[in-house]
């Protein structure tokens, strides 16, 4: 009996570490400033059926301010998407425009609250430059909670005296029959 109870408990918590989520990456040491907070407007734009000559339709609906949740000051930015049906492209992006001068960061970090039953797939991309020059960033599924994820800066410090745009995108290959947010605050680099 002793010997099935010991087999039964390895087997539950074999299972329960094949479901848990991984755990959120370590902030890296260093200066921390931040990029935006939400607390003076908002700056972020989706794309929208605009956005269709860049590839297929992208299912973002709405970047607004919201005081539902907030992990610095009392804002945060919503993200807003529509049904991604069987048919649909689950492609949805966001992003800042101006011109930012972030030389000297290691890191960009960004705090995230899936208030949904469903998983994300969040990618960080970088336009910079005159030429618009990206690079796309770390990759990170954004499960349901509060998740701080570390983006990686040093693929091309040269450029980061003269950033252009930040996209936030999601591209998620799941059906979700209805409705969705999730929401971002507290965006910081690391020095």
């Amino acid at each position: 009996m002793k010997k099935l109870f010991i087999i039964f408990t390895i087997f539950l918590l074999s299972m329960a570490a094949a479901f848990a989520q991984p755990a959120d990456p370590e902030i890296p040491e260093g200066t921390q400033e931040l990029f935006d907070g939400f607390e003076k407007g908002n700056y972020w734009i989706w794309a929208g059926f605009d956005w269709d000559q860049y590839g297929s339709h992208k299912i973002s609906t709405g970047a607004n301010i919201s005081r539902d949740w907030a992990s610095e000051g009392k804002h945060s930015l919503e993200m807003t998407m529509e049904v991604m049906d069987k048919d649909s492209s689950k492609s949805a992006i966001w992003f800042y425009d101006g011109t930012n001068d972030i030389s000297g960061a290691r890191y960009l970090v960004m705090d995230f609250y899936n208030p949904e039953n469903y998983v994300y797939n969040i990618n960080v991309v970088i336009q910079a430059t005159d030429g618009w020059n990206w690079w796309s960033l770390e990759h990170y599924n954004l499960y349901p909670g509060v998740h701080t994820f570390v983006f990686d800066l040093s693929a091309h410090p040269e450029r980061l005296n003269d950033v252009r745009r930040i996209s936030i995108s999601n591209d998620s290959g799941a059906v979700l029959m209805k409705e969705s947010h999730f929401y971002v605050d507290n965006i910081r680099i690391i020095k």
